[in-house]
Protein backbone atom coordinates (compact mmCIF):
# COMPACT_ATOMS: atom_id res chain seq x y z
CA UNK A 1 0.00 0.00 0.00
CA UNK A 2 1.19 3.36 -1.21
CA UNK A 3 1.70 6.22 1.67
CA UNK A 4 1.55 9.76 2.20
CA UNK A 5 4.82 11.55 3.27
CA UNK A 6 4.52 15.23 3.90
CA UNK A 7 7.42 17.63 2.70
CA UNK A 8 8.53 20.81 3.84
CA UNK A 9 10.22 23.54 1.78
CA UNK A 10 11.34 26.52 3.86
CA UNK A 11 14.17 29.15 3.73
CA UNK A 12 13.89 29.83 7.18
CA UNK A 13 14.28 27.87 10.12
CA UNK A 14 11.20 29.85 12.31
CA UNK A 15 9.11 28.67 9.49
CA UNK A 16 10.51 25.29 9.23
CA UNK A 17 9.57 25.01 12.88
CA UNK A 18 6.06 26.52 12.43
CA UNK A 19 4.97 23.28 9.40
CA UNK A 20 7.21 20.94 11.66
CA UNK A 21 5.11 21.42 14.76
CA UNK A 22 2.23 21.44 12.75
CA UNK A 23 2.87 18.01 10.96
CA UNK A 24 4.23 16.81 14.61
CA UNK A 25 0.44 16.74 15.69
CA UNK A 26 -0.50 14.73 12.90
CA UNK A 27 1.82 12.31 13.41
CA UNK A 28 -0.20 9.22 13.50
CA UNK A 29 -1.13 9.94 10.15
CA UNK A 30 1.91 9.37 8.16
CA UNK A 31 5.56 7.67 9.67
CA UNK A 32 8.15 9.84 7.02
CA UNK A 33 8.22 13.49 6.61
CA UNK A 34 10.46 14.49 3.57
CA UNK A 35 12.21 17.87 3.64
CA UNK A 36 13.79 19.49 0.52
CA UNK A 37 17.35 21.08 0.82
CA UNK A 38 18.37 23.97 -1.76
CA UNK A 39 21.64 25.23 -1.81
CA UNK A 40 20.79 28.09 -5.04
CA UNK A 41 23.36 26.13 -6.89
CA UNK A 42 21.65 23.56 -8.79
CA UNK A 43 18.50 25.53 -8.71
CA UNK A 44 17.65 29.06 -8.46
CA UNK A 45 16.65 28.98 -4.34
CA UNK A 46 18.17 28.88 -1.20
CA UNK A 47 16.60 26.77 1.82
CA UNK A 48 17.73 25.87 5.45
CA UNK A 49 20.29 23.09 5.51
CA UNK A 50 20.44 20.03 7.91
CA UNK A 51 22.86 22.04 10.12
CA UNK A 52 20.14 24.40 10.65
CA UNK A 53 17.73 21.67 11.94
CA UNK A 54 19.43 20.24 15.02
CA UNK A 55 16.05 20.30 16.93
CA UNK A 56 14.64 17.15 14.17
CA UNK A 57 17.22 14.25 16.32
CA UNK A 58 14.47 13.67 18.53
CA UNK A 59 11.58 13.13 15.88
CA UNK A 60 9.72 10.01 16.02
CA UNK A 61 9.24 10.16 12.30
CA UNK A 62 11.97 8.62 9.53
CA UNK A 63 13.12 11.42 8.09
CA UNK A 64 14.26 11.61 4.18
CA UNK A 65 16.38 14.21 3.17
CA UNK A 66 15.75 15.61 -0.87
CA UNK A 67 19.09 17.50 -1.65
CA UNK A 68 18.37 19.69 -5.32
CA UNK A 69 22.45 20.26 -4.63
CA UNK A 70 25.41 20.11 -7.02
CA UNK A 71 27.31 18.24 -4.23
CA UNK A 72 24.78 16.63 -1.75
CA UNK A 73 27.04 14.19 -0.62
CA UNK A 74 28.90 17.58 1.70
CA UNK A 75 25.96 17.54 3.55
CA UNK A 76 25.25 13.65 4.19
CA UNK A 77 27.42 13.81 7.07
CA UNK A 78 25.20 16.42 8.77
CA UNK A 79 22.16 15.29 7.79
CA UNK A 80 22.41 11.91 9.68
CA UNK A 81 23.96 13.98 12.54
CA UNK A 82 20.55 15.87 12.88
CA UNK A 83 18.16 12.39 12.61
CA UNK A 84 17.82 11.87 8.96
CA UNK A 85 17.76 8.02 7.90
CA UNK A 86 17.24 8.58 3.58
CA UNK A 87 19.41 10.58 1.35
CA UNK A 88 18.05 11.89 -1.96
CA UNK A 89 20.24 13.34 -4.65
CA UNK A 90 19.71 14.14 -8.07
CA UNK A 91 20.73 12.89 -11.38
CA UNK A 92 21.51 15.37 -12.74
CA UNK A 93 23.51 17.18 -10.02
CA UNK A 94 25.90 14.49 -11.80
CA UNK A 95 28.28 15.34 -14.48
CA UNK A 96 29.86 11.93 -14.57
CA UNK A 97 27.98 8.49 -13.36
CA UNK A 98 31.20 7.84 -11.63
CA UNK A 99 31.12 10.75 -9.00
CA UNK A 100 27.16 9.73 -7.88
CA UNK A 101 28.40 5.76 -7.76
CA UNK A 102 30.69 7.40 -5.29
CA UNK A 103 28.09 9.13 -3.50
CA UNK A 104 26.13 6.41 -2.99
CA UNK A 105 28.89 4.42 -1.42
CA UNK A 106 29.73 7.47 0.55
CA UNK A 107 26.15 7.19 1.89
CA UNK A 108 26.16 3.46 2.47
CA UNK A 109 29.62 3.31 4.04
CA UNK A 110 27.75 6.13 7.12
CA UNK A 111 24.72 4.32 7.42
CA UNK A 112 21.91 6.21 5.14
CA UNK A 113 19.71 4.92 2.98
CA UNK A 114 19.87 6.29 -0.25
CA UNK A 115 17.57 7.47 -3.16
CA UNK A 116 17.73 8.98 -6.86
CA UNK A 117 15.86 11.42 -8.18
CA UNK A 118 14.59 12.30 -11.71
CA UNK A 119 14.01 15.62 -13.23
CA UNK A 120 10.21 15.55 -15.42
CA UNK A 121 12.39 15.74 -18.84
CA UNK A 122 15.35 12.71 -18.01
CA UNK A 123 14.61 9.68 -19.17
CA UNK A 124 14.48 6.51 -16.94
CA UNK A 125 17.32 4.64 -18.56
CA UNK A 126 19.62 7.32 -17.33
CA UNK A 127 19.57 5.99 -13.81
CA UNK A 128 18.80 1.96 -15.07
CA UNK A 129 22.41 0.40 -14.03
CA UNK A 130 21.94 2.19 -10.44
CA UNK A 131 18.90 0.19 -9.75
CA UNK A 132 20.09 -2.18 -7.73
CA UNK A 133 22.43 0.31 -6.29
CA UNK A 134 19.78 2.43 -4.15
CA UNK A 135 17.22 1.75 -2.02
CA UNK A 136 14.67 4.23 -3.83
CA UNK A 137 13.99 6.04 -7.28
CA UNK A 138 11.76 9.32 -6.97
CA UNK A 139 10.49 11.01 -9.76
CA UNK A 140 9.46 14.48 -9.75
CA UNK A 141 6.67 15.07 -11.05
CA UNK A 142 6.93 18.66 -11.18
CA UNK A 143 10.27 20.74 -11.91
CA UNK A 144 12.24 21.25 -8.86
CA UNK A 145 12.57 24.38 -6.69
CA UNK A 146 8.86 25.58 -5.33
CA UNK A 147 5.84 23.78 -4.37
CA UNK A 148 2.59 24.15 -5.65
CA UNK A 149 2.90 23.47 -9.40
CA UNK A 150 0.88 21.26 -11.85
CA UNK A 151 1.82 17.92 -12.13
CA UNK A 152 3.46 16.39 -15.05
CA UNK A 153 0.93 14.38 -16.64
CA UNK A 154 4.07 11.76 -18.52
CA UNK A 155 4.94 10.77 -14.85
CA UNK A 156 2.41 7.96 -14.40
CA UNK A 157 3.70 6.28 -17.56
CA UNK A 158 7.81 6.65 -16.28
CA UNK A 159 6.11 4.96 -12.73
CA UNK A 160 4.51 2.06 -14.84
CA UNK A 161 7.69 1.70 -16.36
CA UNK A 162 9.75 1.23 -13.43
CA UNK A 163 7.67 -1.00 -11.84
CA UNK A 164 8.06 -3.43 -14.58
CA UNK A 165 11.70 -3.05 -14.28
CA UNK A 166 11.81 -3.85 -10.51
CA UNK A 167 9.73 -4.71 -7.65
CA UNK A 168 12.73 -4.52 -4.98
CA UNK A 169 13.50 -0.64 -5.54
CA UNK A 170 10.73 1.38 -3.70
CA UNK A 171 9.19 3.86 -5.79
CA UNK A 172 8.70 7.73 -4.95
CA UNK A 173 6.48 10.72 -6.73
CA UNK A 174 7.44 13.94 -5.26
CA UNK A 175 5.27 17.06 -6.63
CA UNK A 176 1.77 18.06 -7.74
CA UNK A 177 0.27 15.47 -5.77
CA UNK A 178 -3.19 16.00 -4.90
CA UNK A 179 -6.62 13.52 -4.69
CA UNK A 180 -7.03 11.99 -7.80
CA UNK A 181 -3.03 11.91 -8.69
CA UNK A 182 -2.47 10.24 -5.36
CA UNK A 183 -4.83 7.81 -6.44
CA UNK A 184 -3.16 7.37 -10.35
CA UNK A 185 0.24 7.34 -8.62
CA UNK A 186 -0.21 4.45 -6.41
CA UNK A 187 -1.74 2.62 -8.56
CA UNK A 188 1.12 2.91 -11.35
CA UNK A 189 3.10 1.40 -8.48
CA UNK A 190 4.80 4.34 -6.38
CA UNK A 191 5.13 3.10 -2.92
CA UNK A 192 5.59 6.93 -1.48
CA UNK A 193 4.04 9.81 -2.52
CA UNK A 194 5.08 13.15 -1.47
CA UNK A 195 3.11 16.05 -0.82
CA UNK A 196 3.36 19.79 0.07
CA UNK A 197 0.94 22.50 -1.06
CA UNK A 198 -1.70 19.82 -1.20
CA UNK A 199 -1.23 20.03 2.52
CA UNK A 200 0.12 23.33 3.52
CA UNK A 201 -1.98 25.36 1.54
CA UNK A 202 -5.20 23.51 2.57
CA UNK A 203 -7.73 25.11 5.45
CA UNK A 204 -7.66 21.56 7.05
CA UNK A 205 -4.07 20.13 7.32
CA UNK A 206 -5.45 16.74 8.87
CA UNK A 207 -8.12 16.91 6.30
CA UNK A 208 -5.73 16.83 3.46
CA UNK A 209 -3.84 14.33 4.91
CA UNK A 210 -6.84 11.75 5.31
CA UNK A 211 -8.03 12.65 2.02
CA UNK A 212 -5.10 11.85 0.28
CA UNK A 213 -4.39 8.59 2.00
CA UNK A 214 -8.07 8.18 1.12
CA UNK A 215 -7.33 8.26 -2.58
CA UNK A 216 -4.58 5.98 -2.26
CA UNK A 217 -6.87 3.13 -0.18
CA UNK A 218 -9.76 3.94 -3.24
Amino acid sequence: MAEIAPAILSNDVSDFRKKYAELFALNHLFSKLHVDFIDDEFIRNKTVMPKDLVFLKSSPLTLMAHFMALEPQKYFEDAKAVGFSWVIVHHEAYREESELAEAIALAKKIGLKIGIALNPETPLYTAAKFLTRVDLIQHMGIHPGAQGRPFIPETIEKVKELRALTKNVIICVDGGIKVGIARQCAKAGADILVAGSAIFRSEDEEMAIEALQADIET
